[in-house]
């Protein structure tokens, strides 16, 4: 392909991007600059310009469907086969490394990748073992801590080296160490593992970092704004040596340092890397000059960025409408309506979506819709793969390739019901243990004596079905294996024959399931020129995220969070809820890194439309069973009212930010006093804290002495004056 042909159609800087191949890059995209087509194209050229084997190339995105839309194009247009490309999420490139790395690792090749609901399941029983209370220490606020270690590279061994000992963290250390034991026990990796690991094999053995390093000649990442350390640590080790690193990411869109992602990887790249390259996409290919400049008129408050400011030479006479609203209620009210009118004006539903902060906001837009007969999709809602009858198959499938993890067999030894109790099952575990053998080798032996004869039947039942299935799998394609082993197991049968709406709906989601892996299939064959096996699809399973399950296809209103927007782009734009303590969010508002991440959100939401933007806010709402008055979001304030037009105004308006919109704005006193009294088991948020559960009240109103268990594991006796209830 000629030169001039291959850059036809690429504005100046895009160019620049394709055409700048050595040495370090840091290509700085605002949203809708054409970053994906820019990534693309640097690729062909290394392949078609500069003779670069594809191998050679890693190129890491932030979803598997940008990933797949990657390859796809490339196919497309330049016809570069995706079968000798190095093309994925981090995840699913660490995974890759690791299942050819295991001998250097604790782990086998068939090693399970565990997702946040096994997780769950297996601290369940680690709380158990150790006798620790959740009340004390919550399962959620503990798995988060060890992501935290994990994403900084920090192993039980290590962990009182960089954490202060006390009560919580002592216990925490506790879970943290039988977690990975029982995790290792398993041949299981959880999502923060395949970056562990990954970064500690690259860090210690030289010679498979040699190997990676004369791999990878090249290595482009996509969102880098959104790396964590373990993540930078990774590409780091990898592109050290050649600096042969391109970087593609947007400061301005950093909103998930709650998941350990690290803005001063993309703020320090230029020092990190030598002689660094610094390229801005400006212009915007997505939304009209209105909607631009009042992003811009946002974003500038932020401190924390590189300089930059979106343009385009497209024009709009329609400003963003900013409404309030009297409550939550008329909120979602108001948005059905409006979209009723876009639909009545020849738009498709699947034009507008609606961002909110919480996923709890979404019951009130359920409930409008559904009075307006208005199709919706829940994005980031419950997973296809998350649903019970789906995890009970996937179970079975993952028990036949890694026949180590207890938590798959736990779940289908008595699925569908075999009468095998938990009395059962114990006695399983304890005879492999007296036998000092894996649970799977003790069943084959089909002699446990602690086992009367007719359970001993329907145990050996289950192991001959799984050594029947595991044979298969080793050969037989996954639509094949699948289909067999749901009619063995009489699936169809067993929920066609309720008359439960529920049952009915998971027969649906099984026969939904088979199609799945159809589909799965049809692609994987094309791109490999053969039926993928179960363990290739197992992979795929248990990396997906939210983002790749948006269906694209249907004719609905998209209603998600404004992190789960990043990426995606709509005709028409909602942006609800924006009032004090939701946007900013409650728990951002007493750090300023936190305020200018909530501000990096909405400026993330407000660029996603392509033709309007509608702001609404409320001025009431019901939490916890009670009314509160809220104030309009700060940002409301930050945004320059020549590019917005009010549709309607209220009394709180008349409420200003001071000057310096980065500021703390008070929150208002407008508190029924029934908000002031106390009782136990009542959530309470202290401004230092944090959020916390009443154990004790001494005392009545604001004067209460309140017992409260924090969080963080803190017990502390604090006076009701100093709390709100949430």
């Amino acid at each position: 392909m000629a030169l001039e042909n291959l850059l036809d159609g690429l504005n100046p800087a895009q160019k620049e991007v394709v055409t700048s191949t050595e040495g370090s890059v840091l290509v700085l995209a605002g949203a809708g600059s054409g970053k994906t087509r820019s990534i693309i194209y640097r690729t062909a050229y290394l392949i078609h310009h500069k003779h670069i084997n594809p191998w050679n190339i890693l190129t890491v995105t932030f979803t598997n469907k940008a990933a797949r839309e990657l390859r796809d194009r490339l196919q497309q247009y330049f016809g570069i086969s995706a079968h000798s490309l190095w093309f994925g999420t981090f995840h699913s490139i660490c995974t890759r490394i690791l299942r050819q790395e295991t001998e250097f690792i604790p782990f086998n090749s068939n090693f399970s990748i565990y997702d946040s609901a096994d997780q769950k399941a297996l601290l369940n029983k680690i709380y158990k073992k150790l006798n620790i209370d959740k009340k004390y220490f919550p399962v959620n606020k503990v798995k988060s801590v060890i992501s935290e270690q994990k994403s900084s590279l920090i192993l039980p061994k290590d962990f009182f080296d960089f954490n202060e000992e006390n009560m919580f963290t002592n216990n925490v250390y506790k879970i943290y160490q039988e977690y990975q034991k029982s995790l290792q026990a398993n041949n299981a990796l959880d999502f923060d593992d395949l970056l562990l690991y990954t970064a500690l094999l690259l860090h210690d053995n030289k010679l498979v970092l040699k190997k990676y390093r004369n791999l990878f000649r090249y290595v482009m990442i996509d969102e880098y704004q959104d790396t964590n350390y373990a993540q930078f640590k990774i590409i780091n080790l990898i592109a050290s040596q050649h600096q042969n690193l391109c970087v593609v990411g947007d400061d301005d869109q950093a909103i998930y340092t709650w998941r350990g992602a690290d803005i001063k990887n993309i703020l320090q790249f230029e020092k990190d890397y030598k002689n660094v390259k610094t390229i801005k996409l400006e212009r915007n290919y997505r939304s009209p000059a209105v909607i631009l400049n009042l992003a811009n008129s946002l974003i500038k408050n932020n401190q924390q960025r590189h300089a930059k400011e979106l343009w385009t030479d497209a024009e709009s006479e329609e400003k963003p409408l900013r409404y309030s609203l009297l409550n939550g209620a008329e909120e979602a009210k108001f948005v059905a309506e409006k979209i009723v009118e876009k639909k009545a004006a020849n738009f498709r539903y699947e034009d507008c979506v609606v961002l909110y902060r919480t996923n709890a906001q979404s019951r009130a837009f359920e409930k409008a819709f559904n009075l307006q007969n208005i199709p919706y999709q829940i994005v980031g809602g419950i997973n296809f793969y998350q649903r019970k009858e789906i995890k009970d198959i996937l179970a079975y499938l993952r028990f036949l390739i890694n026949s180590a993890d207890l938590e798959s067999f736990t779940r289908i030894i008595n699925f569908p019901s075999r009468k095998i109790g938990n009395v059962t099952v114990e006695k399983i575990y304890h005879n492999a243990s007296i036998e000092n053998r894996q649970v799977w080798d003790s069943l084959q032996t089909k002699k446990n004596p602690y086992l009367n004869r007719g359970t001993q039947d329907k145990v050996d039942k289950f192991t001959d079905l799984i050594q029947k299935f595991r044979l298969l799998a080793t050969e037989k394609p996954v639509t094949e294996i699948t289909a067999k082993l749901i009619k063995e197991l009489e699936l169809i049968e067993l929920f066609n024959a309720s008359d439960d709406p529920q049952d009915i709906a998971r027969m649906e989601n099984i026969k939904e399931f088979i199609s799945a892996t159809e589909e799965f299939s049809e692609l994987f064959e094309e791109e490999n020129e053969r039926k993928p096996l179960l363990t290739e699809y197992l992979q795929n399973i248990s990396l997906q995220t939210d983002l790749d399950t948006v269906n694209e296809d249907n004719d609905n209103v998209k209603l998600m969070t404004m992190h789960n927007a990043k990426g995606l782009e709509f005709e028409h734009v909602f942006v609800v809820g924006l009032e004090e303590e939701l946007l900013p969010h409650i728990r951002s508002m007493q750090d300023e890194r936190a305020i200018e991440e909530e501000r990096r959100l909405l400026y993330v939401a407000i660029t996603r439309a392509k033709s309007t933007v509608t702001l609404t806010y409320s001025e009431s709402r019901r939490i916890f069973g009670q009314i509160r008055y809220f104030l309009p979001s700060r940002f409301l304030h930050e945004l320059d009212e020549k590019y917005i037009q009010y549709g309607n105004s209220n009394f709180y308006d008349r409420f200003q930010p001071p000057k310096d919109s980065r500021s703390k704005i008070p929150r208002p006193e407008i508190v029924t006093e029934n908000q002031k009294h106390f009782k136990i088991g009542q959530e309470v948020l202290h401004p230092k804290f944090g959020v916390g559960k009443i154990l004790s009240v001494n005392g009545k109103d604001k004067n209460a002495k309140l017992t409260i268990s924090f969080s963080d594991g803190a017990l502390k006796k604090i006076l009701g004056n100093f709390v709100e209830t949430i």
